[in-house]
């Protein structure tokens, strides 16, 4: 069973941020590659990354009820299930939370690329 998140955007068309979020976001900007069960991995963009989640912009669909492997530089291949799409941008969870320590570590290596 998948759990949706509703999203909601201001008249600015804007994310509003939603309250439950259970853990503060860091912005980067880094290519990452993505794959869903039977498909081949492509190239996507990470905009930003938490313990808990991410957020992609993708030019390639994705099935918001099959599980993503993304794999991030200096990271081992991990699982996420799209909680949320709007046209090429998905809001990902991990299927097992990053330790913060290495959040830290992931978000300055991909800050100096």
């Amino acid at each position: 069973m998948t759990t949706r998140v509703s999203v909601e955007f201001d008249q600015n068309d804007e994310l509003v941020a939603d309250s439950r979020r259970s853990s503060d976001r860091e912005a980067v900007n880094s290519e990452i590659k993505v794959r869903q069960s039977n498909t081949q991995s492509f190239r996507t963009i990470l905009s930003d990354l938490s313990i808990n989640g991410f957020k992609m912009q993708s030019c390639t669909s994705l099935d918001e009820d099959k599980l993503v492997f993304v794999t991030i530089p200096g990271l081992q291949t991990l699982g996420a299930h799209i909680r949320w799409a709007r046209y090429q941008e998905y809001g990902c969870e991990f299927t097992a939370p990053l330790h913060p320590a290495v959040l830290a570590h992931i978000v300055s290596v991909l800050r100096k690329n």
